[in-house]
């Protein structure tokens, strides 16, 4: 091969590494502009963080407090031991987990709703155990073998204990994000979306039965948490804070301009008297 053929070559090469170089400099770069879209998008994602900080606390009560109160009534006493029910049970974890993903990815408002609802709630439970540290003494000794009473001894009863109990963050969580759900955008624009709400309501009955039939909770700390609730639904659901905050600083802005009307009125008045 000649030398002026091999330079030319040489050069060819060289042009089109360059072109590689530079197509992948602006791939890197629709990167990073993807993934900073993704994130002011779904920047409310960071509540995850909240949940996550919740949960660890209530992992370091269940650790570190004793229980001084036994909270229980007459009532659990006729309530009968069920292992049947820990299916609903241990499906709460994948509903609550999948239902804020989805409002998460759909939603920024619905999403903040919802877990305001449930933040709210499980923050003030875990207070409730710090100051008023308790358990239940209603968990009664399996001897059957059956599936469902090795699941409730095994893994309920085995990574659970049966402290800080009331109010219940099963039932709290649960029906936080059953009215997250049937309250989002998502779920209201669809069709189907009556039996979504009452598929999804007897679910959450199903799931609040299932605290009190696998002796989890007493009947107390489910009404406790439904006590609870209906306060915090209201305040987070039905009181327009966008439109309250927005009169209040309308009002703070309109007492000044009143001010100065006035006493652009007392001036043009004394003026006048001067004459």
């Amino acid at each position: 091969m000649k030398p002026g053929r091999f330079a030319l070559l040489l050069q060819g090469q060289h042009h089109i590494i360059n072109k590689q170089i530079v197509k992948g400099g602006s791939a890197l770069r629709i990167d990073k502009g993807l993934v900073t879209g993704l994130a002011k998008k779904y920047s409310h994602a960071w509540l995850f963080l909240i949940f996550a900080m919740l949960g660890q606390q209530f992992s370091l009560l269940e650790q570190f407090v004793v229980p001084r109160y036994w909270v229980y009534c007459w009532v659990d006493g006729y309530i009968p031991f069920l292992p049947g029910f820990v299916i609903p049970y241990m499906l709460w974890f994948a509903y609550v987990a999948v239902g804020l993903v989805v409002l998460c990815l759909h939603d920024r408002e619905d999403f903040i709703r919802a877990f305001s609802l449930l933040g709210w709630g499980m923050f003030i439970a875990l207070v409730i155990y710090f100051f008023f540290p308790h358990g239940q003494p209603l968990r009664p000794i399996i001897t059957h073998d059956d599936i469902f009473s090795r699941l409730v001894r095994d893994v309920i009863y085995a990574n659970d204990t049966n402290t800080n109990c009331c109010p219940s963050i099963h039932v709290l969580n649960q029906l936080a994000v059953h009215i997250g759900l049937c309250k989002s955008k998502l779920m209201r624009s669809r069709k189907w979306y009556p039996w979504f709400k009452w598929t999804s309501f007897t679910f959450t009955v199903l799931v609040c039965a299932s605290t009190v039939f696998l002796k989890q909770h007493s009947i107390i700390d489910v009404l406790a948490a439904l006590l609870l609730e209906i306060p915090l639904y209201l305040l987070i659901y039905k009181v327009d804070w966008k439109g309250l905050f927005a009169r209040r600083k309308n009002a703070a802005v309109a007492i000044p301009q009143k001010t100065l009307a006035v006493r652009e009125n007392e001036a043009v008045e004394t003026a006048t008297a001067a004459k």
